[in-house]
């Protein structure tokens, strides 16, 4: 299983790195959990998947330990990790992580209404039509 293969300081830290990637601190930490879960799992059936986390995270974790001498998970501050982050944005371990955290976060119908969303709004003539429109507070 690939959570056992990237271990669980990696499991750890790819929950950090989502949280800093995409901050809802409203959020808890399961709806985080379950995008990595299918990421992890999808890194059991694919070697070049778990090599792009594996080496992903060790880069995160070099990057961290060379500019503020310690783990990613243990920078105080966030604007310090992301600063890591946004050293490491363009690597495929990074796009891998933010896509799968993009589809998995704003596409949960479940969390539609913690965002204010009415979710699709087509099967209801269109979002000028929608109940919902312009009725949110999160902006």
């Amino acid at each position: 299983h690939a959570a056992k293969q990237i271990g669980a300081h990696g499991n750890v830290t790819l929950l950090c790195m989502a949280r800093d990637i995409y901050p809802h601190d409203k959020l808890e930490d399961k709806y985080y959990q379950q995008v990595m879960g299918p990421l992890s799992d999808e890194s059991s059936s694919d070697g070049k998947i778990l090599k792009l986390i594996s080496d992903g995270l060790a880069q995160l974790e070099a990057r961290s330990v060379n500019r503020y001498a310690t783990k990613y998970c243990s920078i105080q501050s966030e604007k310090d990790r992301v600063q890591i982050l946004k050293s490491i944005e363009s690597t495929g371990f990074f796009q891998k992580v933010k896509g799968s955290l993009m589809m998995g976060i704003y596409n949960n119908p479940e969390l539609w209404p913690r965002f204010g969303f009415g979710g699709s709004s087509w099967e209801k003539g269109g979002y000028i039509n929608d109940p919902s429109y312009g009725k949110f507070d999160w902006l």
